[in-house]
């Protein structure tokens, strides 16, 4: 049972239930006190140690279903297509080939005995060790594994020769192809869900993953959910890290003199300390992306992630644009992010992209708020439909500021292309950084965090 239970914590794990060894330990003791006679008293014990959450909870008697009641060969053959089958020639026939365990196997699936075809499954799996499958390309081998274990090769090639004959009637070849399918269909779908149980428990982990590698503007809609989760965990794992750093960064150097005067009552020894604590301005961290429809993706990304950020970050404005700009950080407070987002794309990413105007509106709206503390964000890729782009804006923003930040999904190969004006806006950047995957938007995120706890 210890073999089993290790097992389920893994799968556990896989189906995004945290478990920690410890809680595994009391796992192992809860089997130990309940016992494995009575299923449901067994799953609301472990329940109880392994799952904290209302989300964990679900996930984990999802988890327990699929791991201790499911079977091989859950579904029998379907009798239609055996209804007008000879079963004693076919059985003839396949006994003529020679192979025993193709007719036990067959003979099985006749007489309506899934028991037998499971054990034979479950037996082979257990000693290829598929609990461990971790990719995809293991699925194949563990397929191929189990197939010959059902003798489906031989079937195979019983198949490829029995036409050869002509006393064979058309029934039993039918039968036999039928057979077949039936056979590798359950033997695919049992590894199948083998894999989603101990490897992608919701069956859609693999996907995001290699979404997540490629461009963020190629995921579908329908993953949005998912990668939304994904930025929140991204996001809290690095507003953990800079929250350390700045603990440890407010330790600061000793101010002798004002421990000294501290500690007079105490003839000078040091019993309390003082620390010099640098002066930290005020600054202003502004926002600005493009979300015409070529952007709206990379820019619903960086504004969540940004947003998940602001209690380590200082003030956030946020800006969004197609051609006509506006303001919406007061969304992001009065509504959740998501939602937030989606009103953002809605009111404002319809128009004709025009980078030119969006400046003007940005300069109408803050610029007499810039000061020598703030530090600007763009996001786009810089193609405003051969309008005029207003370089003087951004060189004029640019000498008003801190710094400027210009993040652009596009290589650098491509700014002199079409009606790209990033050439022109460059030399007014501090930093132009590359944007179109999500570790880009993370490693912007933290050097931009250490830049603004230096300043």
């Amino acid at each position: 049972m210890e073999v089993t239970l290790s097992r389920f914590v893994h799968a556990l794990r896989s189906a995004e239930v945290p478990v920690s060894p410890a809680e595994t330990l009391d796992g192992f003791q809860v089997v130990q006190q309940v016992g494995i006679s009575n299923p449901r008293l067994l799953e609301d014990s472990l329940a109880l140690v392994l799952a904290k959450s209302r989300e964990e909870k679900a996930r984990f008697a999802d988890c327990f279903s699929r791991f201790f009641h499911q079977l091989a060969f859950q579904e029998p053959p379907k009798r239609t297509m055996l209804r007008n089958l000879d079963s004693a020639a076919l059985m003839a026939l396949v006994e003529r080939h020679g192979d025993e365990q193709l007719s036990k196997v067959l003979a099985s699936v006749l007489h309506d005995e899934q028991s037998y075809l499971a054990f034979l499954v479950q037996d082979e799996a257990e000693r290829s060790d598929l609990a461990s499958i971790k990719t995809l390309r293991d699925k194949a081998t563990h397929i191929d594994r189990l197939s010959r274990v059902l003798a489906i090769p031989a079937l195979e090639q019983l198949l490829a020769t029995a036409g050869e004959g002509a006393s064979v009637h058309v029934e039993s070849i039918s039968a036999l192809r039928y057979l077949r399918q039936y056979l590798q269909q359950q033997v695919r779908k049992y590894v199948d869900a083998q894999y989603h149980l101990h490897v992608d428990a919701s069956g859609r982990k693999a996907l995001i993953e290699a979404a997540l590698r490629g461009s963020l503007d190629q995921i579908p809609p329908g993953y949005f959910d998912e990668v939304d989760r994904v930025v929140h965990k991204l996001a809290e794992r690095l507003a953990q890290h800079h929250r350390r750093r700045r603990k440890r960064a407010h330790r600061g150097t000793l101010d002798i003199k004002r421990m000294i005067r501290d500690n007079v009552a105490y003839d000078g020894a040091f019993f309390n300390l003082s620390w010099r604590h640098k002066r930290q301005r005020n600054s202003t961290i502004y926002v600005v992306c493009d979300v015409s429809k070529s952007m709206s993706r990379l820019a619903r990304f960086l504004l969540l992630f940004l947003h998940d950020l602001s209690d380590v970050l200082p003030k956030l404005r946020a800006f969004v644009f197609s051609n006509r700009l506006g303001e919406v950080t007061e969304l992001f407070a009065e509504h959740g992010h998501e939602r937030a987002v989606e009103e953002a794309l809605f009111r404002w990413g319809n128009g004709s992209t025009d980078y030119g105007c969006a400046l003007v509106d940005f300069r109408e709206l803050v610029h007499q708020e810039l000061d020598q503390h703030a530090t600007v964000i763009f996001l786009g890729d810089a193609r405003g439909n051969y309008f005029d782009p207003r370089v003087d804006i951004l060189r004029a923003i640019s000498q008003r500021v801190k710094q400027v930040y210009w993040l652009n999904p596009e290589t650098r190969d491509r700014w002199k292309e079409g009606d790209s004006a990033m050439h022109g806006y460059a030399p007014h950047c501090l930093k132009i950084a590359n944007c179109s995957r999500l570790q880009d938007i993370e490693r912007f995120a933290d050097n931009l965090l250490t830049a603004t706890r230096a300043g």
